[in-house]
């Protein structure tokens, strides 16, 4: 399938020629004749797959041949820089269309223009504006309709794109209030990473009309027509190219020395996850006394920080990102090698988003995890969600390997009081044998006198002794 097989204007078709669009990836040949037809969209695919123009795509093409004032259609991100990665995505789709106008073709009868709307930056520069597509982020789009800023009735199409962050990042009240009052709408459109956990399909239910379910497991389009509604594997997949792998770290000090020893063997652009601000701040004072060059990114951070921190990463200035989770979705960086779980994520979600981040559209690309012994269940548990395994590996004088970790564990490991005879332990004695002697008990009043002189036998001697010398009072047989 190719993208002429589409409704699609001209000035797109010549678009993705320019951006070197050879054929629709399985998301987009999935979504594409369902969205073109108006249907509510249902849409579960990986990161990196080309989910963005699947629903750019028939926006544009529908606002091309209903062109109407205001903002006509919203595309709800859970992040400022997703947002504005997708508003980037738009205008690289519309810079043809100048051309078609002055062609008067009658393709295009007005410029559709995108902005965005999102937290962080100006708000009268946003107001001032605003656009056919917008981007935006749910709070500060909250912000715009509450005081009137942007009117609900002219919008048409709305798009809920990584939904699962955006209910996991505490969204649902926002994105529930928004829907309602953007109730002229004609289409809505709403795409995760999965569809299993945080409620996705509770919400959807709430947000879609009669929607078509589609679902994509790889990058390739191959394989994608035929399936039955455009459904295929119910399970969220990583992509083939993407190596994962995992070591042992004792402490968070032991993190450290094996995140260093990886960074000078393992060359390329890498971005490292951890999980709180706090734990990013160690890192990175850590990584600053060793010299090394870095951007970092948390959820705090002003606009013009994480644009500068981006910049840097993505032209190459600095070769690695320290990034809290609140970055995991929207940095649209293709040369990334390298993904560590400094921090192991407790759900895996988390996981597969964060490993979303290399191995993007068919490159090579490594997730390497720093596991604890009390996060060895949760790597067990992520194998099992992403049905992948998770090669265990270990460095030389660098850290212990997960099999040695759990032989010794085992040995030295003593049995507690509960564990023996199911309750408390009881002491025995040290020899057999001892077992078999009787017991005598000594008390305290049978050692009183030991060893002193016994008083009252002595007196009892020395008075038989006195009565046998006594002389006879009795009368002899003679002097009778």
């Amino acid at each position: 399938m190719l993208f002429e097989d589409f409704a699609l204007q001209g000035f797109l078709l010549e678009a993705m020629v320019d951006l070197g669009w050879e054929a629709p990836t399985a998301i987009q040949s999935l979504v594409l004749p369902q969205a073109l037809q108006g249907a509510d969209i249902l849409g579960s695919a990986p990161t990196g797959t080309g989910k963005s123009a699947a629903f750019l795509l028939p926006i544009i093409a529908r606002l091309a041949q209903r062109p109407r004032k205001g903002v006509q259609c919203i595309i709800l991100e859970p992040t400022r820089e997703l947002a504005e990665q997708v508003k980037n995505d738009a205008l690289d789709l519309l810079k043809l269309q100048q051309e078609s106008l002055e062609a008067g073709d009658g393709e295009l009868k007005e410029a559709i223009t995108c902005s965005s709307v999102v937290g962080g930056a100006d708000r009268k520069e946003q107001r001032e504006s605003l656009a056919t597509i917008v981007t935006a982020t749910p709070g500060r789009l909250q912000e715009f309709l509450q005081k009137g800023w942007l009117d609900p009735k002219t919008v048409e199409l709305l798009v809920i794109d990584e939904a699962d962050r955006m209910l996991d990042l505490g969204f649902r009240d926002d994105i529930a209030a928004i829907t309602r009052k953007l109730d002229s709408r004609y289409q809505t459109m709403l795409f995760s990473a999965t569809l299993e956990g945080f409620g996705v399909r509770d919400f959807a239910r709430n947000v879609l009309n009669n929607p078509v379910e589609v679902r994509a497991t790889s990058f390739s389009a191959e394989g994608a027509e035929g399936e039955n509604e455009g459904t295929s594997s119910t399970l969220p997949q990583l992509p083939e190219t993407l190596s994962a792998r995992a070591y042992y770290a004792a402490h968070d000090a032991q993190k450290v020395k094996i995140l260093l020893h990886l960074m000078k063997t393992m060359q390329g652009k890498a971005i490292v996850f951890v999980r709180t601000k706090d734990n990013l701040a160690r890192l990175c004072a850590v990584l600053k006394r060793q010299g090394m060059s870095f951007a970092s990114l948390m959820g705090d951070s002003s606009q013009q920080e994480r644009k500068a921190a981006l910049r840097r990463f993505s032209d190459g200035s600095v070769p690695l990102l320290i990034a809290t989770d609140v970055a995991a979705r929207g940095l649209d960086i293709d040369d990334v090698a390298y993904v560590y779980n400094y921090d192991l994520p407790s759900q895996a979600e988390i996981y597969v988003h964060r490993a979303g981040r290399t191995a993007r559209a068919g490159q090579k690309g490594v997730v390497i995890s720093l596991v604890k012994a009390d996060e060895i269940a949760t790597l067990e548990r992520i194998e099992r969600y992403t049905q992948r395994p998770i090669e265990r590996r270990a460095i030389k004088d660098v850290c212990e390997s997960f099999e040695r970790i759990g032989t010794s564990s085992k040995s030295e490991a003593k049995p507690s009081r509960a564990k023996v005879g199911g309750g408390f332990a009881k002491k025995g004695p040290k020899n057999p044998k001892d077992s078999a002697k009787p017991h005598k008990k000594v008390r305290l009043r049978d050692k009183k006198n030991k060893g002193k002189p016994d008083f009252a036998a002595k007196r009892a001697k020395k008075a038989a002794r006195a009565a046998s010398a006594a002389p006879s009072t009795e009368p002899s047989a003679d002097k009778a």
